[in-house]
């Protein structure tokens, strides 16, 4: 019970803290992603376009710190030529998550404008998938299944942005995952490439990194 307790009386300690000093605020968010992916089977990897939308809540808990969470869709993914060392294959991914990140934030300003650095961990949930792979411009396979993916996902994000108004803001962000993007092991829907030597494709050893250039407007606060 002890161990209930605790977590709550902080968790009560830093919303009324917030709500003393800098007020709660409130707001929407979105931008671009530049997704590609880290790893051991990473190389060939290129960026891939995609973005991200969400909404935000930020905690004041002192003049220039807030805790911030965040319900994102985020677009991630990758195009990867050679794949597993094959010439003239290419595979694509295109992955969907739901990322929740919580972030502590700094703002360099005054009264809560100007510059901002935060950083924090990442929880992310896959919510869809489409890969395909081709070899020699013949594309042979294309899945949407998620059943390859690891479902849950940690990683971290880090960031500097600019706060041009009480509400408005401007930033930008790079998030990675400790976690790999498809488990380990056969893959399920990769299927025999149509090469000389043949291969049957095993899920990518590979991470999800990605930049994000964002937009955010928040309401409420003093």
């Amino acid at each position: 019970m002890k161990k209930v307790i605790l977590p709550l009386a902080l968790l009560a300690g830093i919303v009324g803290t917030a709500n003393a000093q800098t007020g709660i605020k409130y707001g929407v968010k979105g931008g671009f992603n530049g997704a590609t992916f880290s790893g051991t089977d990473s190389k060939g990897s290129e960026y891939k376009a995609g973005f991200a939308a969400g909404v935000f809540a930020n905690f004041g808990v002192a003049d220039n710190f807030s805790i911030q969470p965040e319900v994102l869709y985020s677009q991630k993914g990758a195009s990867v030529d050679n794949f597993q060392g094959v010439s003239g294959t290419t595979f694509k991914s295109t992955l969907g998550y739901l990322d929740v990140p919580i972030m502590l934030r700094v703002n360099a300003g005054d009264a809560g404008k100007g510059l901002f650095f935060e950083l924090g961990p990442q929880g992310s949930f896959v919510l869809h998938n489409r890969d395909f792979l081709q070899a020699n411009g013949n594309k042979f396979t294309d899945e949407t299944t998620t059943r390859d993916l690891n479902k849950v996902m940690i990683g971290y994000v880090g960031g500097i942005g600019y706060q041009l108004t009480s509400g408005l803001s401007l930033g930008l962000r790079y998030t990675g995952d400790f976690s790999k993007a498809y488990k380990d092991g056969p893959s399920t829907t990769l299927k025999a490439s149509p090469t000389s030597n043949g291969f049957l494709a095993s899920n990518p050893s590979v991470h999800n990194s990605v930049f994000q250039f964002q937009v955010g407007y928040a309401f409420g606060g003093k």
